[in-house]
């Protein structure tokens, strides 16, 4: 079975990937996973990864698990000509397409830009899924509301791959109200065995949310 995620960031894509990974592991089912093997952006970050200019490493594989975005700098331009032709491969390729969203554009903004800010930052550790206390100020308001309508147009796309037939799945249902029929779901379309353990370690577990709301250190 070759399944795919496709989403945007900060969509609680990278805890759905190690989720399912999980639930694979635990079935004892081989296979081959690829954390954004096509994100060309930010080489240098702190996630272990293959990345891939070109198919050759994928395309004889019988069992992939991968997780990709859904923009268009994200493929691996040395296999085909254009983005379109990346698309057209890779609805033929899957057997399984999840699409990853998050329905609060403006927190899913505000973590982007924070995450692109520190990021900017060199001196700063780049660490996109350990938890933090977000440092917004006034001067990151326009980032953000730029950031709020790229996502926007981002769902578009979106939602375009999930009218082809393919489940659409959101972040708060799965991460926010831990809506065990959506994470059910999920796993029958996968084909994949439900484990309590794994939704324990990747979806309840308090230590998978990134941001958090008060600093601990914080003046009383």
């Amino acid at each position: 079975m070759r399944i795919a995620i496709v989403c945007n960031g900060r969509s609680g894509s990278t805890s759905t990937f190690y989720y399912l990974k999980c639930c694979l592991d635990k079935e004892r089912k081989k296979y081959d996973s690829f954390f954004e093997p096509f994100n060309f952006v930010n080489p240098n970050r702190d996630d272990t990864y293959n990345q891939l200019k070109s198919i050759d490493e994928i395309i004889n594989k019988k069992n992939i698990l991968i997780k990709t975005f859904i923009d268009s700098d994200n493929y691996p331009y040395e296999s085909f000509k254009n983005v379109e032709d990346y698309w057209e491969w890779f609805y033929s390729f899957f057997d399984k397409i999840i699409v990853l969203e998050r329905k609060n554009k403006r927190l899913q903004a505000e973590s982007l830009a924070y995450h692109l800010k520190i990021f900017k930052n060199k001196t700063t550790l780049q660490t996109w899924h350990t938890q933090k206390y977000y440092e917004l100020t006034e001067d990151d308001e326009d980032n953000v509301i730029k950031l709020t309508h790229h996502l926007e147009s981002e769902s578009l796309m979106l939602k375009f791959i999930s009218d082809k037939g393919y489940p659409l799945f959101y972040y708060e249902d799965i991460f926010v109200n831990k809506d065990i029929e959506t994470i059910k779901r999920l796993n029958e379309y996968c084909e994949i065995a439900y484990s309590q353990i794994c939704i324990d370690e990747w979806i309840n577990s308090p230590y998978k949310k990134v941001r958090i709301e008060e600093k601990a250190n914080k003046l009383i």
